[in-house]
């Protein structure tokens, strides 16, 4: 043993405690997961903050690393400037996406499960990670809210570019509307109840819990209107029918099986109402323009009788 350098000791000596470090870094991010389970209640927003709190555990056993191999002193700032000038000159997008990353997180602008849209994407958020947020896409070829089956990566700087639309962070519940044209000649007046009703028969579930969850938010901001989570229809007189509009809460995720629900519904019961029709687009040919040869008229062709 005395024929080996000190060099090679010390060299090994900072790689077990490297080791050790990152081991505990582990240990640690694992005991805080479960700590935040027990604690926290709302799913979204513990996974939200487990993944937070792993990257920074893990951020700082790097730098603990660091300052153990390269040691405290000048090298070591020396190391990290040249490095952090290094990153911000090669990509700026990367410092940007971090950025963005410290927003989505301290303004609490979505958490992992919630359905955001950003720009053209919708979908329900499945990570978030330093530079990128994962999300399950909704939509697109899919007529309403329902998976495509594409995973969309986005960049976090566009929270910065773009508007963030976040369906379910302060309520699971949204308004939606049906709208149904009925003629001139129908009993609106029996639609309408007839609308109320189902509506109501179909929503009610909801609307204890969505009263709630508004009257929380409007605790969080006082400036908000009293929202009443009752069905209400609306009557608008066109030209060619009389359009009754439905409005309606429902489960932001749910929003597709109730609209369906409400329709078959009603399709059923304006079956048994003789006085009930539901109005569509018509037209009518009064008449058609004379033909004509794009050759010019032919000629009168005479023939003798023999």
């Amino acid at each position: 043993m005395d024929h080996i350098p000190p060099i090679y000791f010390e060299i090994m000596q900072k790689v077990i405690i490297a080791v050790v470090i990152a081991g505990l870094a582990v240990v640690a991010s694992r005991l805080a997961g479960r700590v935040l389970r027990n604690r926290v209640k709302d799913e979204a927003q513990m996974l939200t903050v487990s993944v937070l709190v792993r990257k920074i555990m893990y951020i700082a056993a790097a730098v603990v690393i660091l300052s153990i191999v390269f040691g405290v002193g000048g090298n070591f700032a020396t190391i990290i400037g040249i490095l952090g000038a290094g990153v911000a000159f090669a990509s700026q997008e990367v410092i940007g996406s971090f950025a963005g990353y410290l927003n989505i997180i301290t303004g609490n602008i979505f958490r992992i499960g919630d359905r955001i849209r950003i720009g053209n994407v919708v979908g329900d958020v499945l990570d978030i990670t330093l530079l990128r947020t994962t999300v399950m896409e909704i939509g697109e070829w899919v007529k309403a809210d329902q998976y495509t089956g594409r995973v969309v990566s986005l960049a976090n700087r566009v929270v910065f570019s773009d508007p963030v639309f976040n369906y379910t962070q302060h309520s699971r519940y949204l308004w939606d509307e049906i709208m149904i044209p009925v003629t001139y000649d129908s009993n609106w007046r029996r639609a309408v109840e007839l609308i109320l009703t189902k509506g109501r028969e179909l929503t009610v579930p909801f609307h204890a819990d969505a009263r709630a969850e508004f009257e929380e938010m409007k605790r969080k901001y006082p400036s908000l209107h009293e929202v009443p989570v009752e069905p209400s229809v609306y009557i608008i007189m066109t030209d060619n029918w009389i359009e009754l509009t439905l409005r309606y809460i429902v489960e932001a995720r749910n929003r597709r099986a109730v609209k369906g629900q409400i329709h078959r519904e009603l399709l059923n019961s304006f079956g048994e109402e003789p006085g009930i029709r539901v109005a569509s687009v018509t037209i009518d040919i009064v008449g058609f323009p004379p033909l004509k040869s794009s050759k010019g008229s032919l000629p009168d062709v005479h023939t003798d009788a023999p």
